[in-house]
């Protein structure tokens, strides 16, 4: 076996492992966004007897896509493109997504989560319902609203972490776990 086949079979083995259900690896553009989602929503095997399980994670799935495609504003081509996994653990679902932000956003993300994180559910939604009202459309096309509808979605504190890439840029990961 030449060594690509080789490498072929151990991500073939760990993904099977960590039973990887989807995973996209390169630029996310409103076109990828739109066949990741629909390969989950038409993939029977995922959640076909739980409607509104399938539903939330694909709500979780589309709010973490649109973080990628709306704040990846990043193209230094030395630098790897942006990760998506769709997974499966023994009591939840799992979504992971990467993707290179600017050392200056690390702090802002950090307290953002941090807060979000400390709140309880009934207070979360306060915040959401009270941006919903008050909150102004950043020139992203947000109004901040992501990060507590993904954590009112799951239902868990949202996991994260940063790899310093270099002096400018780091990668930034986002966990979010969705009980069965």
């Amino acid at each position: 076996m030449d060594d690509r086949l080789k490498f072929i079979d151990e991500i073939y083995k760990t993904m099977y492992k960590e039973q990887i259900v989807l995973s996209y690896i390169g630029s996310v553009t409103p076109e990828i966004v739109n066949a990741l989602l629909k390969s989950f929503k038409n993939d029977d095997f995922v959640l076909k007897d739980q409607v509104g399980l399938k539903k939330r994670v694909y709500k979780i799935i589309v709010e973490c896509l649109e973080n990628i495609s709306r704040h990846s504003e990043i193209t230094d081509e030395n630098l790897p493109p942006s990760i998506f996994l769709l997974g499966k653990e023994s009591s939840n679902f799992f979504i992971i997504s990467g993707n290179f932000i600017y050392n200056t956003q690390v702090n802002d993300i950090t307290n953002m989560i941090d807060k979000i994180n400390g709140m309880d559910t009934d207070s979360i939604k306060d915040k959401y319902l009270e941006v919903l009202a008050n909150g102004l459309i950043s020139k992203k096309g947000g109004a901040g609203l992501g990060m507590y509808d993904i954590a009112l979605k799951s239902g868990n504190k949202l996991e994260y972490n940063f790899r310093y890439a270099n002096e400018t840029t780091s990668l930034y990961i986002l966990k979010v776990k969705v009980d069965l």
